[in-house]
């Protein structure tokens, strides 16, 4: 369990870099998605460096000002990581003038430090520890919703424990907000479509989330009954899903525009995306927690993204509500004639 919420807490910093930008010599933060980049001699990226099923060179005398994560993907370095080095799945070879500042950290991969000069502390495989240690946690265990149902025929109840709630509680943010960062990636101005739908008509999103979110399922279920309509079904649950995760990101993105407007600070959509989505679901997922109520607050927050995905066609379009349309008798507007001209006399 530690490694799982470790690899989320690798995912999400890694995912939420700003994008690329190069200006004489000098680079912002860098993200390498399965291609190749080198940071030459002399050049510096004033910045974090993550690399995805990619490859990536440091040259020596180059430096890295952030931090590097490797996921997946191999790195080989000369030159000098101001901040950690993160590898998880991949390989980094550390060459005898590469300097890291921070810590390393590997996790299911493999570094190569050789004679390289590492400041902080080296963690690998089973010794990776985190502050606190999860474990070791001991809660009360709750009854589960569900366990009324022996009541009344006569199922076997169970017990779910706090601890799982809580452990599903983080790993559930954090994978929403590392999914909300490749959505960005991938489909920025559809997102930025239903984010702009949702708070334009907040209320009219409100009213068809919650509509879709009560007649679907019986729809769907309805289907299920007739056996040559099951396949549609099944799409039809995999479609409702998909469309409410892409509104739940669409409101993340928001948040995290807020966020940077209150922080006074210009991030990239990506972060934005990323950290709006985890603060959106650790605040609304933390309310859940409240018994018999708390689940309301998922629920509407569900269904207003739901309707800003539904009234955008999934963030196809612009949503825009139309005029109030002119009766032909209001449009004509009758003109006087201009005066005749008066006879000479």
């Amino acid at each position: 369990m530690k490694r799982l919420v470790v690899a989320s807490l690798v995912l999400v910093l890694a995912f939420a870099l700003p994008a690329t930008a190069f200006a004489g010599g000098l680079y912002d933060s860098r993200v390498v998605f399965g291609g190749s980049f080198v940071l030459r001699s002399g050049e510096v990226l004033d910045g974090d460096l993550a690399v995805f099923g990619g490859a990536a060179i440091l040259e020596m005398g180059s430096i890295v000002k952030g931090s590097v994560a490797v996921i997946g993907g191999n790195l080989e370095a000369n030159g000098e990581i101001n901040g950690d080095l993160v590898v998880a799945g991949g390989n980094a070879n550390l060459g005898a003038n590469a300097v890291v500042r921070g810590d390393v950290w590997e996790f299911g991969g493999n570094v190569n430090k050789g004679r390289a000069r590492i400041e902080g502390d080296f963690y690998e495989g089973e010794g990776l520890d985190i502050p606190f240690d999860i474990d070791d946690f001991t809660f009360t265990f709750t009854r589960d919703i569900r366990d009324f149902t022996r009541n009344f025929r006569g199922l076997p109840g169970f017990w779910v424990s706090t601890q799982a709630r809580v452990i599903g509680y983080l790993f559930q943010s954090f994978v929403l907000a590392a999914l909300a960062v490749l959505v960005v990636v991938f489909w920025p101005k559809p997102t930025s479509r239903v984010a702009s739908t949702v708070m334009g008509q907040p209320v009219a999103t409100g009213g068809i989330g919650l509509l879709t979110m009560v007649v679907a399922p019986i729809l769907l279920v309805l289907l299920m009954i007739t056996i040559c309509l099951i396949p549609v079904s099944i799409i039809g649950i995999i479609i409702l899903v998909v469309a409410v995760v892409f509104g739940w990101i669409a409101l993340g993105l928001e948040v995290g525009k807020r966020l940077g407007i209150a922080l006074n600070q210009e991030y990239q959509p990506v972060v934005m995306a990323g950290l709006g989505t985890l603060v959106l679901s650790l605040v609304v997922n933390g309310i859940n927690f409240i018994p018999c109520v708390g689940w309301i607050a998922p629920f509407l927050v569900g269904a207003v993204g739901l309707g800003g995905v539904v009234l955008s066609r999934f963030g196809t379009q612009t949503y825009m509500i139309s005029a109030a349309p002119v009766s032909t008798e209001e449009a004509i507007v009758e003109v006087p004639p201009p005066d005749e001209p008066e006879e000479e006399s």
